[in-house]
């Protein structure tokens, strides 16, 4: 089977999609001054319809980073999707606890730790140390989105405060580069810490959009081996600051079905491990 053709979709009657971002409406909840990307509008019900339109039940809404510290279109998408939904919120180590306590009632249930200079990030142990000390109170889980090298700089920083830790992206392995072993090693030994977890999410990132790439499910295969209890998955929808066409979600999640190819593996990925980490 292809990895774009649709396989069979676990029989669980939870399926989540942990990763996506929205935007917008954009008259209610407009891009601030100087945002770093400029989307195009892609709001909740979207979303939604996406999610039905594939069988997801459940979501993962990760704050864009364009949006910077206002928080209100996924605040507002946690509200509208009736306890189905999930967010990930930014903060900065200095935010007011109040409206942390707030993002947690809304259905908030971890911060996104941005690693990558194309979004206007670098990394810093301080920096890194100080969110993930704010968000312990919380039973928050952070997530790393970086490449390989900044990811395990991060995991060995904040790795003994026992907060949980999920790596975003495959950590942005690049499957076209003669270090792909060596990196792939380095992300599977933070994997053998039981509080460090994988999102498979973000094939077509590291392949370019090949989804028939040998490399991506060579990658996929390590990280389930390492971590088959603590992987998750996500689309990425709706795919921003793509160099290549937008991968359609369906094959993306066909992709998945395809190469993890054990019917009980797939069901801990779409539904055991994320019921686990977000119900």
């Amino acid at each position: 089977m292809a990895a774009s053709d649709e396989a069979d979709m676990p029989a669980s009657p939870v399926v989540w999609d942990c990763h996506t971002h929205i935007y917008g409406p954009y008259d209610r909840h407009p891009l601030p001054d100087g945002a770093v990307y400029a989307p195009q509008a892609a709001p909740f019900d979207a979303l939604r319809a996406m999610h039905r339109s594939i069988g997801i039940t459940h979501g993962v809404i990760v704050q864009a980073a364009c949006y910077g510290s206002d928080h209100g279109a996924l605040l507002g998408a946690l509200d509208a999707g009736e306890g189905a939904y999930r967010g990930i919120a930014v903060i900065a180590p200095d935010m007011d606890e109040t409206l942390l306590a707030q993002m947690a009632a809304r259905g908030v249930k971890g911060v996104r730790i941005g690693l990558m200079s194309h979004l206007g990030n670098a990394f810093d142990a301080g920096r890194v140390r100080a969110i993930v000390e704010r968000i312990r109170p919380y039973g928050w889980h952070a997530l790393v989105h970086g490449t390989p090298g900044d990811v395990v700089r991060a995991v060995e920083a904040v790795g003994h405060l026992g907060t949980s830790l999920v790596i975003d992206h495959m950590a942005r392995v690049a499957v076209s580069e003669a270090g792909l072993a060596r990196q792939l090693d380095n992300v599977c030994a933070l994997l053998r810490d039981e509080s460090v977890w994988i999102k498979v999410s973000g094939v077509d990132r590291i392949t370019a959009g090949d989804l028939e790439a040998p490399q991506a499910r060579t990658v996929l295969e390590h990280l389930l081996a390492a971590a088959p209890t603590r992987a998750i998955w996500g689309t990425d929808w709706p795919h921003p600051n793509l160099s290549y066409p937008v991968p359609d979600d369906r094959a993306l999640l066909g992709w998945l079905q395809v190469a993890a190819g054990d019917d009980s593996l797939l069901r801990a990925v779409l539904s055991e491990n994320p019921s686990r980490l977000y119900g």
